[in-house]
């Protein structure tokens, strides 16, 4: 079967969205020859690892430029990204349509950057259209809104009022309507759809890689925040949970930077914590994942998380996670094979936080666990992309 799939995110080994679109893309190619269109600035990165894999002669990458440098596009605001983003998808469907007439294509697959009330440009193709997995249907829990701070407030108030408007338009209402298999990464998200074809819940998180991972046979009890230091993610959330924490050896790792890298520091030293929190900024994949496969927790508490990929790469390590009950990581976590965690139900901000904190130490005073037989998620991604 001849396959075009758009995945404006697709590269290796950098997590994410691009790790998402790299593995939809050997998945498809582990049976059919597939076309990509992918960002013109990460093309020769992903090059170089499929020529020397084994699907080397079922891709051909075809490079789209976003429009800005990698050093403005690190810089882009939300809105900024999604004006360019949009206009990709806008160049992606007149590509998508030229190629079609030389290739004649079986099915057409939009895979990433993949938002329910987004414009996917390939859906112009007329041909079998398969869209997702789509994020993009969570709405954060009025009980914790006040966690946001005023301006995570009213930022939340316009991504919702945006998404929800955008998601009945015209671009992406054209997508939903024309696909007859839609990949939803949640149920909320799953809800929020206009088509009527198949829907079917898959977590793009799935889609983590761990098999290269060493794997490790002592833990510490360091407690992990992995992601971006912004309102939404709750990083203060995860923070007032660490204030709780009974276990005295317990240190909180941030590992990410934002704009609640001051709140937090100002939050810490007003509540004594100051010396038991480590601000490590950004870290190289393999280092972050070294210190989640020894820590003796993963905190995630996100507020409108679609999927998480960091909670399946603690999952497949074999670390614990707190998160809470709402939303992408919790469905992942009941998911999960084995898996190792607990969702907190949603509540105030206090009891939330107390709720998390008795489930870190709970698994912090267990005997430590072994992470000798590293699980993925890959395999069951594949099987379900490929259905």
């Amino acid at each position: 079967m001849k396959v075009l799939l758009s995945a404006l995110g697709c590269e290796p080994e950098k997590g994410s969205e691009l790790e998402v679109g790299f593995q939809t893309m050997l998945a498809a190619a582990s049976k059919h020859d597939v076309w990509v269109l992918t960002n013109a600035g990460t093309l020769a990165a992903t090059k170089r690892v499929v020529e020397g894999g084994p699907f080397a002669d079922r891709i051909r990458l075809i490079g789209i430029p976003f429009g800005v440098s990698a050093e403005q596009f690190a810089r882009l605001s939300v809105p900024g990204f999604h004006v360019h983003y949009d206009r990709w998808q806008r160049k992606a469907a007149q590509v998508a349509v030229e190629l079609d007439r030389e290739v004649d294509f079986d099915l057409v697959h939009h895979a990433t950057l993949a938002s329910y009330w987004t414009r996917a440009g390939v859906a112009a193709v007329d041909k079998p259209f398969v869209l997702g997995p789509v994020g993009g249907g969570v709405d954060p829990s009025l009980q914790l809104l006040p966690v946001l701070g005023p301006r995570g407030m009213l930022g939340d108030a316009a991504r919702v009022l945006t998404r929800h408007v955008l998601g009945r338009g015209p671009p992406a209402a054209t997508a939903q309507r024309r696909a007859v298999v839609t990949f939803a990464q949640n149920e909320a998200t799953a809800g929020r759809l206009l088509g009527r074809g198949r829907v079917i819940v898959l977590s793009n998180a799935l889609s983590a890689d761990m098999q290269h991972v060493q794997a490790q046979s002592k833990r510490t009890s360091d407690l992990v925040f992995a992601g971006r230091l912004i309102p939404w993610k709750a990083p203060i959330l995860a923070l007032r949970a660490f204030g709780y924490v009974h276990n005295s050896a317990c240190v909180l790792h941030f590992c990410g930077e934002g704009t609640e890298q001051t709140r937090l520091e100002r939050a810490a030293a007003r509540w004594g914590l100051t010396d038991r929190v480590r601000f490590n900024g950004w870290l190289p994949r393999h280092e972050l994942l070294g210190l989640v496969a020894e820590a003796g927790a993963l905190i995630h508490p996100a507020l409108h998380e679609e999927a998480g990929l960091c909670v399946a790469e603690a999952l497949a390590l074999r670390t614990p996670v707190i998160c809470l009950d709402h939303g992408g990581p919790a469905e992942l976590l009941r998911e999960w094979p084995g898996g190792q965690g607990a969702a907190v139900p949603v509540r105030g901000p206090t009891s939330t936080a107390r709720a998390m904190a008795a489930a870190i130490d709970g698994f912090l005073a267990r005997s430590p666990v072994q992470t000798s037989n590293i699980t993925t998620g890959v395999e069951q991604f594949s099987r379900e992309i490929l259905a």
